[in-house]
């Protein structure tokens, strides 16, 4: 029996260990308008947002604090990521693109990880491209700093969302406006309470269209001219403006920068791995790179990791697995009974009795035990042959 909880236990461990990989660096894709993963020190690239909220006393609107950390996922040791970690603060940072992107006749491909290292209360995780003008200043950025697309997770009570934005230029009105994309219709819950990381994805297209991915998984799709809260095409505009607008929402703002804005009532949110590019082949590329170091887990690799938070679940499962299989194994343990006929250990079913001794088989016989023996199967045969002829006479 022990020996079964043994092996059972080394079995355990193989498995987790296996569970567990370690995180290598990432390459850099040049064709990426924007591309980070948070390998080293929080580089210069990134700028800390000074905007005040009070001109006289020069109080800082967001003054948050903005780390790069260890993250506490399990299974990708020593990757690193930005994490927000001052909750009930505001927080914003930024960087610019290499490149000004122009919505022309490639496609917008961003994406980025969230992951909520404690149980989120109420909190944006959101992304924001900011739109490119002359007088943008990164040190400067608020909620004020114009944007062309916001997307990305948010909760607030037991409201759970992913956002798609994007803001454009009205061609009939000259103003701004907002445009939302319908919330999916699956539950989203699991992405805000699962603590493992998430990868979120935003593929907009020149014809129109929009793809919402999460773990590489479409939970939304849809037209920017028909899907959103406020379609860009009214029904009771005339047709003159309807051609002024040249029905294409594609062509919004061109974007230089990134940036983060939030305010958060849990800390320890970490963002990883943001990608802006034109090329759905780059963003396959930087996807395998980065999140496919993660294995997907099989059932019992789930198990084992969810030992890590909860140890009593060893017990559970030593009780409803581990308990089965050794019994099963010490029922089914071969017994020397009814071994192989040509081993010494097996024993022929019969009636008669056995000698108290068994001779090993490389004893020697002499030559006269083999007499003897013979001699005594003789006179045996011999007394039955006169006890049947005594029954005939008879």
């Amino acid at each position: 029996m022990m020996r079964c909880l043994r092996l059972l236990f080394g079995c355990c461990l193989c498995l987790i260990s296996g569970a567990q990989n370690a995180y290598r660096r990432v390459a850099i894709p040049e064709q990426a308008y924007f591309a980070e993963a948070f390998d080293g020190a929080l580089d210069r690239n990134w700028v800390l947002s000074k905007a005040v909220k009070d001109e006289q006393l020069q109080l800082l609107q967001y003054n948050g604090q903005w780390v790069i950390e260890d993250s506490r996922e399990q299974r990708l040791q020593g990757n690193r990521g930005l994490v927000l970690k001052s909750p009930g603060k505001h927080h914003a940072i930024s960087a610019y693109l290499r490149n000004v992107y122009h919505f022309t006749d490639k496609p917008l491909c961003l994406q980025y990880e969230v992951f909520f290292q404690k149980v989120v209360d109420c909190g944006g995780a959101y992304i924001k491209l900011l739109a490119h003008s002359d007088d943008l200043r990164l040190s400067q950025f608020s909620d004020a700093t114009p944007y062309s697309i916001m997307f990305g997770p948010d909760k607030c009570g037991s409201s759970h969302k992913i956002h798609f934005i994007f803001r454009r230029r009205d061609p009939v009105t000259g103003t701004y406006e907002e445009k939302h994309a319908r919330q999916p219709e699956i539950d989203l819950t699991d992405y805000f309470t699962d603590r493992r990381p998430h990868l979120y994805t935003l593929n907009v297209y020149p014809d129109n269209t929009f793809e919402i991915l999460v773990d590489l998984t479409l939970i939304n799709k849809g037209s920017l001219l028909k899907d959103m809260d406020s379609p860009v095409t009214s029904p009771y505009e005339t047709q003159e403006h309807a051609d002024r607008r040249l029905d294409k929402p594609f062509t919004m703002s061109p974007v230089s920068a990134v940036g983060f804005e939030l305010l958060s009532l849990t800390g320890d949110v970490m963002f990883d791995n943001i990608l802006v590019s034109d090329s759905l082949e780059v963003a396959r590329r930087w996807t395998e790179d980065t999140w496919g170091q993660r294995k997907t887990p099989g059932l019992i690799e789930k198990l084992l990791i969810a030992t890590v938070k909860r140890p009593w679940l060893w017990g559970v499962y030593v009780v409803t697995v581990g308990l089965p299989i050794i019994l099963f194994i010490s029922l089914m343990w071969p017994d020397k009974r009814f071994g192989p006929p040509d081993q010494d250990y097996y024993y022929k079913k019969t009636d008669e009795p056995q000698a108290d001794r068994h001779q090993s088989r490389e004893e020697p016989v002499t030559r006269d035990e083999v007499v003897n023996q013979t001699a005594v199967e003789a006179d045996s045969r011999a007394v039955r042959r006169v006890v049947r002829n005594t029954d005939v006479t008879s």
